[in-house]
Parts: C-alpha cells; sequence; structure tokens
C-alpha cells in the first residue's frame, strides 16, 4: 500500500484474532496511527508491542453496546478515517452478539467518522453448505447490515460487509480491506463484497 493511508486513523474492533494483527500491522506500516480494541487486555497490549507509537491499545468488550457508546462519548468528533468489525470472526460463537453491536459501535462513533474518509468495514465468515439453520441465519443478517447500516449513515460514512467464503483464508479479507482504504470515499457503499 502506497503512502496514502499514513496520518490516518484507524479502529480495530475485536482485534484480538489473527486478521486483526495482519491488518494493525499492514496500516501501521503505512504511517496510519492504528487503535485496536478488543475484550482481552493482553491481546490488545501484545498487538500494539508490534508497532509502538503506531498501534495503540484500548481494552473494550465490542460486543457490549453500553461500552460502546461509551467510547463514542469520549471519541466525539476526533476525525475517524477507518473502522473495521471483526466481531463475527474473533467471536464466532457470539454471531447474534454482533449483529447488534456493529451497528451499536458504528452509531456511537458516527461524529468521528463524518470528520474523517468514513469508511466502516465488517469482516465475516458465509456459512458452509452444510451449517445449521442458525449459522445460516445470522451469515443472512450479518449480509444485511451493510444496507441498512449504509441507509443510516447516509453521507457521513461509507459501509461494506467483506464477507469470506467458508474456506477462503484471511489473506483475501486483508487485501481488501486495503484496497477500499486506499480509495478513500470512492468505491461502494451499502456493498456486501463476497472474497472467494
Amino acid at each position: 500500500m502506497d503512502g496514502e493511508t499514513s496520518r490516518k486513523t484507524v479502529l480495530i474492533a475485536s482485534a484480538g484474532c489473527a486478521v486483526g494483527g495482519e491488518l494493525a500491522e499492514r496500516f501501521a506500516a503505512t504511517g496510519a496511527l492504528v487503535v485496536v480494541a478488543d475484550h482481552a487486555e493482553r491481546r490488545a497490549l501484545a498487538l500494539a508491542r508490534r508497532a509502538p507509537g503506531r498501534i495503540e491499545s484500548l481494552t473494550l468488550d465490542c460486543l457490549r453496546p453500553g461500552q460502546c457508546r461509551r467510547l463514542g462519548e469520549i471519541w466525539g468528533d476526533t476525525p475517524l478515517d477507518l473502522l473495521v468489525h471483526l466481531h463475527p470472526l474473533r467471536s464466532p460463537r457470539r454471531l447474534g452478539a454482533a449483529v447488534a453491536a456493529i451497528p451499536a459501535l458504528t452509531r456511537a462513533l458516527m461524529d468521528g467518522l463524518a470528520q474523517g474518509e468514513g469508511l466502516v468495514l465488517v469482516g465475516c465468515r458465509a456459512a458452509s453448505h452444510d451449517a445449521r439453520p442458525e449459522a445460516r441465519a445470522f451469515d443472512a443478517a450479518l449480509a444485511a447490515l451493510a444496507p441498512h447500516m449504509q441507509a443510516e449513515a447516509g453521507t457521513h460514512a461509507r459501509v461494506n460487509v467483506l464477507r469470506l467464503g467458508p474456506y477462503t483464508g484471511r489473506t483475501a479479507l486483508i487485501h481488501e480491506a486495503r484496497r477500499l482504504a486506499e480509495g478513500a470515499r470512492d468505491g461502494p457503499r451499502g456493498a456486501v463484497i463476497n472474497l472467494a
């Protein structure tokens, strides 16, 4: 990625998974200030140690809407260029909570997103062909978030869901997140981008 990402502020929610660590390192390497939020303090601190001064840690249970609202009150209208939700990948057994928490955190940070480049990405994995009904229902709900969240955000933010195939590696998500971040305010809005 080129220097276009430098001086940007990136918040990765539920960053304590493999894709969160890789995204944090890649964005930090371009000069962005990256805030990694995770409910496990030790994981957030470990991520921050990968690039001191470029990655900051935040202990936050992103699946609790009350904590998300409090973060939004503290963040205020400080510019936020990119918000990445990794709750469905970090906590795949708590997809119901993720469906509620993703819009809650985005809503709480909307003033900051409106001041920055306002890109919101939700990373998730599609249900496999033999998945249980509840897994299929959550998959459909996560895919439905993009257009509904985009309608709520209006022109303040650009919201897209990056949906990995059931057996697709995380590299596809990392590549697409970087590509969309380089596009600033251009590119898709309210879309589900299937990564096969």
